[in-house]
């Protein structure tokens, strides 16, 4: 129907009635043709018709996703409140569909903003209303909801949100990949690293191309370190640099050569883990830690090859860059014991009080104190 058909029509109408049926149907025909601006004011002219709140509520939810589709989403958000506000159960003509599907917009609209807590007491609310609603909105609203408990940081709840959509899609749709990494995540958040690495494979498994493999890949590694799997780490940020590489990018890759530096150390390789480290010299690192970082690593490897002197030499060079890094327990340690070594009495007193302040309770500090 045109909109010269739809007027001829809409001026013969004889009540009330069929006249909010004409807007409504020609309305929903400009909408699949996402013409939604049009719809929108058709459904306006149709809002000012109806005196039952729910009937306006269902026009003013139209009305609201309209314009979440165009973008506009000031205008989604007065008129899908104003829905929110009109659907009233008790009353006739009530439309659950209706006002689940305008509820999952609003928990949408929120959760891009920002609101969290918003976005989730929306979306329980359109989980009432559930049995009412399509398939895709269905699944879609689980993921919100998993979405919405991840950010709060209760992770049991995001997962069983993840499994409740995984259990509305089919085994082929591409919705799947998001909903394990998610899951992948939160178990990530719990520090259910076995579970963590099982989801994110299955990731891989789904989609080869997955859009973040290397984000993927990077929370593997990760999760394989705090399993103390050095090996399997490396393997994988060996994987991650491999595909950076052959991507031509211009990229900081200094974080990627610390960690497989710190792999091979873990792993007793001193004299991989040395090279590691001065390849990430050599490329300048500008931010100050991980300068700190990377010279560190010559300090540890030096000492566990009994280049001692070097070792203390070149610690001294790294605290000049900075006293905190990552992993410095390590090299705190390595300082000690190689003035230890060398006979520096003086600064072996000194570095042992600096790791007893910094930690307290790690075995190393118990280790020291026998030397002392």
């Amino acid at each position: 129907m045109n909109k010269q058909q739809f007027n001829a029509k809409l001026a013969s109408a004889s009540s009330n009635e069929e006249r909010l049926s004409l807007m409504d149907g020609y309305a929903e025909e400009l909408f699949e043709k996402e013409r939604y601006s049009e719809a929108a004011q058709v459904y306006a002219q149709a809002l000012k018709i109806p005196k039952q709140p729910n009937v306006k509520a269902y026009f003013a939810g139209r009305i609201g996703i309209c314009h979440f589709n165009s973008g506009n989403d000031k205008e989604a958000f007065q008129y899908l409140l104003k829905s929110g506000r009109l659907f009233d159960p008790a009353q006739p003509e009530f439309m659950r569909d209706m006002c689940g599907f305008v509820l999952f917009h609003v928990g949408s609209l929120y959760e891009y903003y920002g609101k969290t807590v918003k976005s989730l007491e929306s979306r329980k609310k359109c989980e009432e209303y559930l049995d009412s609603q399509e398939k895709d909105t269905q699944w879609m609203l689980y993921a919100g909801l998993s979405r919405n408990y991840e950010a709060l940081g209760k992770h049991d709840e995001a997962i069983r949100y993840s499994q409740k959509a995984i259990q509305v899609l089919s085994d082929n749709d591409p919705g799947l990949s998001y909903l394990y990494e998610s899951m992948a995540n939160n178990y990530m958040g719990l520090q259910q690293y076995h579970e963590a690495l099982k989801h994110f494979s299955r990731v891989l498994e789904l989609d080869p191309k997955f859009e973040r493999r290397s984000e993927i890949q990077l929370s593997m590694a990760e999760c394989y370190s705090h399993l103390a799997n050095y090996s399997m780490a490396l393997e994988t940020y060996e994987k991650i640099l491999e595909l950076k590489q052959i991507s031509g990018k211009k990229q900081d890759l200094i974080w990627l050569y610390l960690k497989m530096a710190e792999c091979q150390f873990r792993l007793e390789a001193f004299e991989k883990s040395l090279l590691i480290a001065l390849e990430t010299l050599r490329r300048n690192p500008r931010n100050k830690i991980e300068k700190a970082e990377a010279r560190s690593y010559l300090t540890d490897c030096y000492y566990e090859l009994g280049r001692y002197k070097e070792a203390v030499e070149e610690g001294e060079e790294t605290l000049l860059l900075a006293k905190r890094f990552p992993n410095d327990d390590l090299f705190y340690f390595r300082m000690a014991l190689g003035y230890h070594k060398i006979g520096n009495k003086k600064a072996f007193a000194k570095y042992h009080a600096v790791l007893r302040k910094m930690f307290p309770e790690d075995s190393k500090v118990k280790y020291l104190d026998k030397l002392a």
